[in-house]
């Protein structure tokens, strides 16, 4: 048996033992305040597994574990397989909530909200400001239109529900803390392979000839990027093949360098 269900068993027969001493001690039977209390300590310790929140006046305290085991639990990328997770982002948000829970936190929706509007602004092209309609709004259209599977959104909507109650000031602890970092890091990380299998809109679409599909397939590209470094930006060619361009592509969303020109080369016939 864990520790965890033990501690309530142990409280409950230290209390009951305590709780027969003193109440018929060593000679008359008696009832008072002590006896009270610790009656009511028996009742409840098996039941602190249940207990959320604990209000003694202006002192509050917030016990979620359970509430971020059930988001974890709720989450499942067993069909996509597990998410790949960028560098940056791996280091950013948890080391955040270690120093700065609170901020961390904040980070932590601030991302989620990022790349849900990315992924509204790709699929919809909105004519408006997306900034100002509702983030709750913008997943369940996303939803809707199967863009993002809705048990998806259920777990973003209780992820960013957990964030914002520590971002309020409520209590979480550390380790809680860090759970929940860890956790939307997945969503963002699920968000983001979204993000990449998403067609843009094309501005023109034609049927080819499968030997055209062959000759682009096996064809090598004449790649122009832009890397906009504020001191000395500069240009940069690459020569690449299908392979080489899933690679330069994967995860690009995420770099400072842009695209800026694609060309066929050749047709990798005389490689």
């Amino acid at each position: 048996m864990q520790t965890s269900k033990m501690f309530p068993i142990l409280v409950s027969a230290l209390a009951l033992l305590l709780l027969v001493i003193h109440t018929f001690g060593w000679g008359a039977l008696r009832v008072d305040s002590t006896s009270i209390f610790l009656l009511v300590l028996i009742v409840l310790a098996p039941l602190s597994d249940l207990i959320r929140k604990i209000k003694f006046g202006d002192f509050e305290a917030e016990i979620g574990s359970r509430e971020i085991k059930k988001v974890s639990e709720s989450l499942d990328f067993s069909a996509a397989g597990k998410p790949s997770i960028s560098a940056q982002i791996q280091s950013d948000i948890p080391k955040l909530v270690e120093s700065d829970p609170q901020l961390g936190m904040a980070k932590l929706r601030i991302e989620l909200e990022k790349i849900i509007k990315v992924i509204y602004f790709k699929v919809e092209r909105p004519d408006f400001d997306i900034d100002r309609v509702p983030l709750s709004r913008l997943m369940n259209d996303l939803a809707e239109k199967r863009v993002i599977p809705i048990a998806l959104v259920s777990s973003i909507r209780d992820v960013l529900s957990l964030a914002n109650r520590a971002i309020h000031g409520e209590s979480i602890k550390a380790s809680d803390a860090e759970s929940l970092a860890q956790l939307g890091v997945k969503v963002i990380a699920e968000l983001r392979r979204i993000f990449r299998g998403l067609p843009g809109k094309a501005a023109e679409k034609r049927p080819i000839s499968k030997q055209e599909e062959q000759f682009y397939s096996g064809a090598k590209y004449k790649v122009t990027t832009i890397t906009p470094y504020q001191d000395e930006p500069y240009l940069s060619t690459y020569i690449l093949d299908k392979k080489g361009m899933d690679e330069l592509l994967e995860g690009y969303h995420e770099y400072a360098q842009y695209v800026v020109g694609v060309e066929v080369f050749d047709s990798g016939r005389n490689a």
